[in-house]
């Protein structure tokens, strides 16, 4: 392990060696209070963490240096008990000194005040106030929500389905862009691995679509990443090694509402980002529809929407075309014209929504809430982009 610029890790690393935890990687901060793990001066110390051909051991921790619990209700009352209860006897206790405070977890929406959610319900179609609503009922199951926000935003899954909190692999920052695996080895301990190529790629976004899956669990460590931009990238495609560049895992192929609501955090430029708006058809209940990350709105998620307004939107000399219309596809052109116009209708209102609020939270000065609305924005217009290409004659 190596500490710089902040000394008040010493402890903390100290205390990771004596429990057998490992890592090539050095730990940093900065005076904003930011900490992060970067590739090691001594290009040797990460090669020598090889154990196959191309393949790097990042981080090794044995599972009785971790907090584990069989779901996350177990996992709060843990850390409870070694927080408040142990305190400075802990066995953790040096690990534990590094958890964020309550005022440091105020990026997170269920610490802001009423006001500040009315405020973005008024620019995001009511997205974040319904996450909230739906989120209560974890929130009620616990007294310590300081706690919750510690096991929401710092554990990851195991391959039994257990939660953990492991030591050292909290201090990777994340970018859903690239790809590690973790495995446990022998049932008792937890390897990060990466390829050799992929920690030193520059991070370049190559315009690919990211088709990795969407099942969260299996992709909470679904990426790796050192470095993008600054003075030590480069604009040519060949892996380097840059001493110094931040290595990045992926918490899970998480859009925006995700990683704001349980690490309070955005990425305007997410490529794992979806949105959903409002479509309203006069005298019917209002559908919902999900843009996915590369804009596309004619998607799974949609199948059944997209057929009942489809449905709603029929004229009078259409309706016997039902008897044949199995729920998918069109049903007339002209039935398929109106139910896009109508669609890009309502999604250009979206867009220009969270527009406005972009403007009116830069007013305020709430950066957090202008980058969210930052962040929808861009896909809503992804999706504006698509409907454009494919039906000019709308706009």
């Amino acid at each position: 392990f190596v500490d710089t610029m902040r000394t008040d890790f010493a402890p903390f690393l100290a205390w990771s060696q004596a429990k057998g935890i490992s890592t090539p990687l050095e730990l940093v901060g900065e005076g904003s209070g930011y900490r992060k793990m970067v590739l090691p001066s001594d290009e040797s110390k990460l090669m020598s963490q090889s154990k196959s051909e191309g393949l790097v051991q990042l981080i090794q921790a044995p599972l009785d240096a971790c907090l584990v619990g069989e779901d996350f209700e177990t996992l709060v009352d843990k850390l409870i008990f070694e927080k408040n209860d142990q305190g400075s006897d802990s066995d953790y206790a040096p690990w534990l000194d590094q958890f964020p405070t309550e005022e440091e977890f105020s990026g997170m929406p269920r610490f802001w005040t009423q006001e500040r959610r009315d405020f973005v319900k008024q620019f995001d179609g009511g997205q974040l106030e319904a996450r909230m609503d739906r989120d209560k009922l974890r929130f009620d199951k616990v007294e310590d929500q300081w706690a919750l926000a510690c096991v929401d935003s710092r554990s990851n899954f195991l391959p039994d389905n257990t939660y953990s909190m492991t030591p050292v692999l909290d201090m990777l920052n994340h970018d859903a862009r690239v790809k590690t695996s973790a495995r446990v080895d022998g049932a008792d301990r937890l390897l990060l691995e990466a390829t050799s190529d992929t920690i030193y790629l520059t991070g370049q976004d190559d315009g690919k679509d990211d088709d990795s899956g969407d099942d969260w669990k299996s992709q909470l460590f679904g990426g790796f990443f050192a470095g993008s931009g600054g003075d030590n990238s480069s604009d040519d495609d060949t892996p380097s090694f840059r001493p110094g560049q931040e290595v990045f895992v992926s918490y899970g192929n998480f859009d925006n509402m995700e990683t704001l609501c349980n690490y309070g955090f955005v990425a305007e430029d997410n490529v794992a980002n979806i949105e959903s708006f409002r479509v309203r058809v006069m005298g019917k209940a209002p559908a919902y529809l999900i843009i996915e990350k590369d804009g596309s709105i004619d998607n799974l998620f949609n199948t059944i929407s997209l057929a009942d307004l489809r449905v709603n939107l029929l004229v009078e000399n259409e309706l016997e075309l039902l008897k044949e219309y199995s729920g998918d596809g069109i049903i007339s052109e002209r039935n398929e014209l109106e139910t896009w116009a109508v669609i890009a209708g309502e999604l250009d209102e979206a867009a220009y929504e969270a527009k406005t609020g972009i403007r009116e939270a830069e007013a305020k000065n709430d950066m957090m809430v202008a980058s969210y609305l930052r962040g929808r924005y861009n896909t809503l217009q992804k999706g504006l982009d698509k409907l454009k290409a494919e039906y000019p004659d709308l706009f």
